[in-house]
């Protein structure tokens, strides 16, 4: 677990400081300074890419996760084909996504036509969007395989979100249009994908062979089923979690989709930890498998669980506590997202909460069930958000998350329970539960501080304070513990 902690912790403090500037850009800038509608606008194209990503790549990406220990086991670097192999299934996913496109355009016309005119204005520049946002995907997956993990994060999550902060500023000032606005917004995931090339090939980690090597031939049928199955599961996983927008946005508007992009943003913010760790421990896993090491996946599984807990009630929380505050730093139509929030980010919490059981899965020899349990997923999101937004309006994309998370992840939870034996919870999976409402109760007595900003920061400060020190008094994890107090002998002996 010490590459997973160190490495995480790195990755940690890069996804915060980028999310802090997509803050920034998403929760004050866009809804000041764009259009109810340019701004749904641009969170769609993310929401797009998300859910396409899969399927452009033809899912390659998970699958060279778990099958590149083989290829390391059995070719050098220079003979290692397997990199090419994926680059070249990428631009066939695009090419189909491009196809389909084209088969589909007269029923994307019909859904958007009333409601979101815009999105099929710009509908275009999804094609290079989707092309550079896919191709940084696999090569990001890869970066992974090398325990290269905090560059690829730093591009992603710091340099994109500069790069749109950049942007707006320029398009604050009227020095570009608003065309040329969306064509730049796009085209920083070519930048980042250039540059992430260019540090791998410095490293000297970046090898295309297209010859066909011997590993590639004996394992191509299993790969190819595997990523088959896995487009379906994560197709289904993506789908369901970021479909609310999309179905938003063409029975009521893109400006309701701008308002449901606030509180996705929030509830986003929990999610941050858990795409450090999953980045971690997915090659780790897969190592595991491969030397049949259940007390090493045991750990990563436990361990997983409850540094992501500690970290999801803690952002989930520290929101919560502020919420009033922050809505009222925004437009007054925004605060609909109030409650939106709230049950999102209890799912996001429960999904924390439950360790990397998809990376356990995947790279497991029952991978299938990830796609079982994807599609029970998307079975139940599609049509909760569909049938509880109509009933409830916004808040009931929130209902619909709470409910399908919930489902989703106790079948995974005993799923993983019954054929592993393994399951992620400890006695200080209640510790922290106790410590985090311990902390929000403390921080919910203080008095309204008159500023908005003002009493965000009072607040904060004496939730962070009762959290952190429960946290480290009872020492509920020894990882934190250990960073923790590491920090601080390196910050005495400097003195």
């Amino acid at each position: 677990m010490g590459v997973v902690k160190h490495q995480s912790v790195r990755s940690t403090i890069l996804i915060y400081l980028g999310f802090a500037i997509g803050g920034i850009n998403t929760l004050f800038l866009f809804p000041h300074f764009f259009s109810d509608d340019q701004f749904a606008l641009t969170r769609m194209f993310l929401d797009i890419g998300v859910i396409l990503v899969p399927f452009c790549t033809l899912s390659v990406g998970p699958t060279m996760n778990k099958f590149y220990p083989y290829y390391t086991a059995r070719l050098d670097d220079k003979k290692n084909d397997m990199l090419t192999w994926v680059v070249v299934a990428t631009l066939v996913g695009f090419l189909l996504f491009v196809l389909g496109t084209f088969i589909f355009k007269g029923l994307i016309i019909r859904k958007y036509s009333k409601n979101a005119p815009m999105f099929l204005e710009y509908f275009y520049l999804l094609y290079p969007f989707m092309l550079c946002y896919a191709l940084f995907s696999v090569i990001e997956n890869y970066s992974w395989t090398k325990h290269e993990t905090v560059v690829p994060n730093f591009l992603k999550e710091l340099v994109v979100r500069l790069g749109t902060t950049l942007l707006i500023v320029l398009y604050l000032f009227k020095l570009i249009s608003f065309d040329l606005f969306l064509w730049l917004f796009i085209l920083i995931w070519g930048v980042v994908l250039i540059v992430l090339l260019g540090y791998l090939k410095k490293k000297q980690l970046l090898h295309f062979n297209f010859q066909v090597s011997g590993v590639t031939r004996k394992l191509f049928r299993p790969m190819s089923t595997y990523s088959l199955s896995l487009l379906g599961a994560t197709t289904c996983t993506l789908l369901a979690q970021n479909i609310a927008p999309l179905i938003i946005s063409s029975t009521e508007g893109l400006k309701n989709a701008a308002y449901l992009s606030i509180a996705t943003y929030m509830a986003t913010l929990i999610q941050v930890p858990q795409r450090s760790i999953s980045a971690i421990a997915l090659p780790v896993l897969a190592q595991a498998w491969v030397d049949k090491n259940m007390d090493k996946i045991a750990e990563i599984y436990q361990k997983s669980s409850l540094l992501q807990l500690v970290a999801a009630l803690y952002i989930f929380l520290g929101i919560w506590l502020n919420i009033d505050c922050f809505f009222m730093l925004l437009p007054p139509v925004y605060s609909i997202g109030k409650y939106v929030f709230l049950y999102m980010g209890i799912s996001k919490v429960i999904d924390l909460g439950t360790g990397v059981n998809a990376q356990l899965l995947s790279t497991s020899r029952l991978w299938r069930f990830d796609l079982v349990s994807s599609v029970i997923l998307m079975i139940l999101s599609i049509p909760l958000n569909y049938m509880l937004m109509r009933t409830y309006g916004l808040v009931g994309s929130g209902y619909a998350a709470l409910l399908s998370m919930f489902v989703f992840n106790t079948i995974r939870f005993l799923f993983i329970w019954k054929r592993f034996h393994l399951q992620p919870f400890t006695m200080n999976t209640v510790k922290a539960i106790g410590v985090a409402i311990a902390a929000y109760w403390g921080g919910g007595w203080l008095p309204y501080l008159g500023n908005p900003i003002i009493d965000i920061m009072g607040r904060a400060l004496l939730f962070s304070g009762i959290f952190i020190f429960g946290i480290l008094a009872l020492r509920v994890s020894e990882d934190i513990s250990s960073t923790a107090y590491a920090f601080l002998n390196k910050i005495r002996s400097r003195k």
